[in-house]
């Protein structure tokens, strides 16, 4: 068999399906502390049977599933399985003939976990045996998890041991051995319990047949008391049946009365029937003339509603007309509102539209105007301006701060002009001319006073200038403002037109609407108004009927009145036979119920004879005291007897009456012990004999085994050690089967010693020669290998590495390496990469590598 899958689902880091392929040859898993390489080995042990949560490296077996992430939730279910080839039909027997087999374990929280052998639930044993006659498992020494290399070196020798099992290939028969003993213990175990329980029945069994002995005395007694009270029972079955005689007499007698009354009833009945068929149609007739009568009556009304109907519609025709000709009108005024406003409008437009053009060259001279104001203003500033620089430049010995500050109230006099500010301008020009009076009032040189003279003769005109050019900015304002009203009259008026327009379209679309809706109301109004006089030909017609159909009914019902006096005479007659026949009938009734009742006492009797006695009615005398005696006695004669028999039962006490039946259950139970004790002795022979046959196949492949494992195990070592010499041997016990396995080495230079005085590296190759001399005694289908390469050195690993290229090519062995080490990596066939994308969760990336050279080369 070949493994050829490995699927997780759920198990621990690994959320989502997974698959990893076991091919051929030697493949790797590499990864980061922590991604998850090692779930992929712990699952693999999982799956073929691992029962110990600790090995998992958890508290609990359900530590396995997926406990969630902070991005994804956790899983209720963890499910691993392994999928093995079987195509050349070499595996065990039960499952020789399969192609593949697909082993499943599948683990659900507060449920436990269940393996299936292709999807059929199987024991754990089975599962567990199923990989032993493979020779590996979750406890084989082809699994070789992370520290087992170190607790292979420290192990017991009997520990040990179990490594040479694996080579023997007796894993599974060990299991078997065990599985066999259990059964003897428990067989053993089966025949004491068996004795004793022999013992206790033996002792009820006397007790019982004492017992049985005052059952039969009771049973005895008791027959007599069911024959008295059978002969009791025969005794009322007599009455009962003497009682019903007498009352089928009676009922007899009036059986013939009730039948002559009921030929009497007959012919009244006859006579009533006649009469009822000859009355029973003019009934239907007169019903057929008042639903006619009803219907044309409510047909009159009808035409009456409907004339009314009518006549309201006309009406509101009219109204809805009068209505629709106003609307007409209004709208038609609209139209001729609408076509003269617009005229109007349009006359205002045209004329402000003149107007604006005449404006137009009174605007310009105005700006013209404004301009030349300015122009002069800025001239006579300027002039003012020279003057004054003349005085800030120093050329007048006075004090020039006034100079400046009159200086700058022009230049800011100057900003305001500019910004049209004139109300302010001119209160800054007034205080200026102050500024310059309170100063020449100051000056002594005449020069200077002149100059200043000047300043403020041209401060005056510069006010005249201003005033000038105040006057000229607000004509020019005015005409602007004027143009701008012009002109948002104009777009108003276009508004309006529009508006109009509007207005216009929409009431001759309106007068056209009303104006058809006018002609349909002209049409209804035309038709309603032939409308009544084909409902007054209608109704004169539905009045015609009506009165025949009243004239019908009034003749059929004195008829029916006639007939019915008849009938109800007949009628009074015939009540007065069927109460005389009631009266027999009753007679006759009243006897029938004491029969019914007496037959009923008499099956009760029968039932609780059945039921008590288990006799029949026919065999009751017969099983009875009375049997065969002439005189019978009475009922009471016979209560005592069977009183007088049952003190006499009661004085025994209570009895068992069952001791009879119970004796026998016993003895029969005590034969078939007897026989189940002589099949569980033979079954102990037999299973002790098995043991022994299994113990004595053992011992010979285990020591068969063991000459290959120590020549093998003495090759590889010193194949790994470049030299040196290595052997086994078998310690504690000359029963190989209890004995354990010592492994004395010596490195090259080296004494031969213990193996755990070696170094660490050397402890580790050592091991590894003796697990790979198993797998040359005893290849296994798949070994896994993790970090078993951590303690070697280049020169260590490069060997090991030649070691498993060279096991791959002489064994079928697939080989699952986890590594962290590069020169292991570049041995491999492929590479299998655990990645965490997302943090706690693992994912697997493939690189064949074989596949990779290839395509470089």
């Amino acid at each position: 068999m070949e493994f050829k899958k490995i699927q997780l689902n759920g198990f621990k880091s690994f959320a989502e399906k997974t698959n990893f392929l076991i091919e051929d040859g030697l493949t790797g898993i590499v990864g980061p502390n922590g991604c998850g390489k090692s779930n992929i080995v712990e699952s693999l042990k999982w799956a073929m049977g691992e029962t110990s949560a600790k090995s998992m490296r958890g508290s609990g077996m359900e530590d396995v599933i997926f406990n969630g992430t902070s991005n994804k939730a956790s899983k209720n279910i963890a499910e691993v399985s392994i999928i093995v080839d079987n195509t050349n039909h070499e595996g065990t027997l039960q499952y020789k003939d399969m192609d593949k087999v697909e082993v499943r374990r599948k683990i659900e929280k507060d449920k436990g976990s269940k393996f299936y052998i292709n999807n059929k639930e199987v024991r754990a044993r089975d599962a567990q045996m199923f990989f032993a006659d493979l020779s590996t498992g979750a406890h084989s020494p082809s699994m070789i998890s992370q520290g087992r290399i170190g607790a292979l070196v420290t192990a017991k020798p009997t520990d040990r041991r179990a490594i040479l099992e694996e080579a023997a290939n007796i894993s599974g028969l060990h299991v078997r051995r065990h599985e066999a003993e259990l059964r003897l213990n428990a067989a053993d175990t089966n025949l004491k319990r068996a004795d004793e329980l022999r013992k206790q029945q033996e002792k009820q069994l006397a007790s019982l047949q004492k017992q049985a002995e005052e059952a039969t005395k009771y049973k005895l007694i008791s027959e007599e008391i069911k024959k008295i009270e059978a002969g009791l029972y025969y005794l009322k079955l007599l009455d009962i049946d003497n009682e019903i005689k007498i009352e089928n007499e009676i009922n007899s007698e009036a059986e013939g009365e009730v039948n002559k009354f009921n030929q009497e009833i007959t012919v009244f009945e006859n006579s009533i029937k006649v009469e009822t068929d000859k009355v029973s149609p003019l009934r239907e007739k007169n019903i057929e003339n008042l639903s006619r009568i009803q219907r044309l009556n409510l047909e009159l009304q009808n035409l009456d509603e409907e004339n009314v109907r009518t006549q309201d519609e006309i009406e509101n025709i009219k109204r809805s007309l009068k209505t629709i000709e106003e609307d007409i009108d209004r709208e038609k005024g609209i139209v001729i509102d609408a076509n003269s406003n617009e005229k109007r409008l349009k006359e205002e437009k045209n004329e402000l539209i003149e107007i604006d053009s005449k404006y137009f060259e009174t605007e310009k001279l105005s700006n013209q105007d404004l301009e030349r104001a300015k122009k002069k203003l800025k001239d006579e500033q300027n002039s003012v301006d020279e003057i004054i620089n003349f005085f800030a430049d120093g050329n007048i010995n006075i004090a020039i701060d006034p100079i400046k500050s009159v200086k700058n109230t022009i230049t800011k006099i100057k900003e305001l002009i500019n910004n049209n500010e004139i109300n302010q301008a001119f209160t800054l020009l007034d205080r200026c001319q102050i500024e310059i009076d309170e100063f020449l009032s100051n000056l002594k040189d005449e020069d200077s006073k002149k100059k200043l003279s000047n300043i403020n003769k041209k401060n005056e005109n510069i006010k005249l200038l201003q005033e000038k050019y105040a006057d000229s900015f607000s004509k020019n304002q005015s005409i602007k403002k004027e143009s701008i009203k012009r002109n948002e009259r104009i777009k108003a008026i276009e508004n309006e037109v529009e508006s109009w327009k509007n207005l216009f379209l929409n009431s001759q679309k309106m007068v056209e609407e009303l104006t058809e809706r006018k002609n349909k109301l002209l049409s209804q109004l035309s038709e309603r108004d032939q409308q009544p006089k084909a409902q007054a030909e209608k109704k004169g017609q539905t009045n015609e009927g009506l009165r025949i159909s009243q004239n019908e009914k009034i003749e059929n019902e004195k008829i029916i009145e006639e007939t019915d006096k008849k009938i109800n005479s007949l009628r009074l007659e015939l009540n007065d036979i069927q109460e005389k026949s009631i009266q027999i009938r009753e007679r006759k009734a009243s006897s029938g119920a004491t029969i019914e009742g007496l037959k009923k006492r008499k099956d009760d009797l029968l039932e609780r004879v059945s039921s008590e006695l288990n006799l029949k009615e026919d065999d009751i005398l017969e099983n009875s005291n009375l049997n065969g005696v002439e005189e019978l006695p009475n009922s009471i004669d016979q209560e005592e007897s069977l009183d007088k028999k049952k003190r006499e039962r009661e004085k025994l006490g209570s009895v068992n009456l069952r001791a009879d039946e119970e004796t026998n259950k016993y003895e029969t139970e005590i034969k078939k012990m007897e026989q189940d004790r002589e099949d569980l002795v033979s079954a102990i022979i037999k299973l002790k004999e098995s043991i022994n046959e299994l113990n004595q196949k053992g011992r010979e492949k285990l020591l068969e085994a063991f000459k290959k494992v120590n020549r093998k195990f003495n090759e590889v070592y010193t194949k790994l050690f470049n030299g040196g010499n290595a052997k086994l041997e078998l310690v504690d016990s000359d029963d190989p089967l209890e004995a354990g396995l010592e492994m004395l080495v010596s490195p090259p230079g080296k004494r031969l010693q213990s193996i755990t005085l070696l170094s660490g590296g050397e402890q580790a190759l050592t091991a590894l020669s003796l697990i790979f001399a198993v797998f040359l005694t005893n290849p296994s289908p798949i070994c896994v290998l993790d970090e078993v390469d951590a303690p070697l050195d280049d020169a260590n690993v490069t060997r090991f590495c030649s070691l498993l290229e060279d096991l791959t090519k002489i064994t079928n062995t697939k080989f699952i390496i986890v590594t962290h080490h590069a020169l292991t990596m570049s041995k491999m066939n492929r590479l299998y990469g655990v990645t965490m994308p997302e943090k706690g969760i693992s994912q697997l990336v493939a690189v064949d590598l074989q596949k990779a050279e290839s395509m470089v080369a």
